[in-house]
């Protein structure tokens, strides 16, 4: 009967505040709304961009800001097991690409990288966005395995949503040709408590209802690869031309 809110007249000051703290404990967090658009690979830019060859269309929804508190005393186990190998072929060689929700936008073909120190946008996706008012001019540098060195064109926090959890997540911009709209690398993963499995080809991580699986997109993944293959040969073919 306390519960349905009779009797409470009965309990001192004391009870009623812990009584109100039970309550609270006992709500189950709101999950957050729908994307309003998803973002395929870009291959042009503008406002008449193809993706894949589709015309780019956004349905316009009111945009409400997520967030959402940590649950640091989860305990859950994260394992991995053969259900997780359902539609995959072994042995394969493919980078783990999934689709995240980046602010009120499904991004597709991010590839997930624990092995990256910063979490990289392309600027035409920020433009499909219509985000560029929110970019901040501040650069790194940033060094490839290869000791390649590459300047980035500013930075834009934004909020990734995965599994109802919304973390604030900054940024850098790459203005490269390449077949990933996004990398997610080690402050979104470690933040996130998350644990990626490029043989499995999920990511997994603890939220206020359970357990949450991100599966990556093998053939999307193969189809990125291809893409950047091909960049980088007319890129190639480009500074050639130059030197001669």
């Amino acid at each position: 009967m306390m519960r349905q809110g009779h009797l409470k007249e009965l309990l001192s000051d004391r009870g009623r505040t812990n009584f109100a703290r039970g309550r609270e404990q006992h709500q189950v967090p709101l999950k957050p709304p729908s994307p309003a658009r998803t973002i395929h690979m870009i291959i042009g830019g503008g406002d008449d961009a193809s993706i894949n060859s589709l015309k780019f269309t956004t349905s316009h929804k009111l945009k409400r800001s997520i967030t959402h508190e940590r649950y640091d005393e989860l305990e859950e186990s994260i394992i991995f097991d053969k259900s997780d190998t359902n539609g995959l072929a072994f042995p394969h060689y493919d980078a783990l690409v999934i689709t995240l929700q980046i602010l009120d936008t499904d991004v597709r073909q991010i590839m997930v990288d624990d092995g990256s120190s910063a979490c990289i946008i392309h600027p035409r996706v920020l433009t499909q966005m219509k985000l560029e008012d929110k970019i901040v001019l501040h650069c790194i540098t940033l060094i490839g395995f290869n000791n390649a060195v590459e300047r980035t064109s500013g930075e834009i926090t934004l909020p990734v949503v995965a599994g109802g959890v919304a973390l604030e997540t900054i940024f850098h911009i790459m203005d490269q040709d390449t077949g990933y709209n996004a990398i997610i690398g080690r402050p979104w993963i470690h933040s996130m408590r998350a644990i990626p499995s490029i043989l499995y080809q999920v990511i997994k991580l603890s939220t206020p209802w359970g357990i949450f699986n991100i599966r990556g997109e093998h053939r999307t993944s193969q189809e990125c690869y291809r893409i950047t293959l091909d960049c980088t040969a007319t890129q190639q073919m480009r500074d050639k031309e130059k030197e001669a």
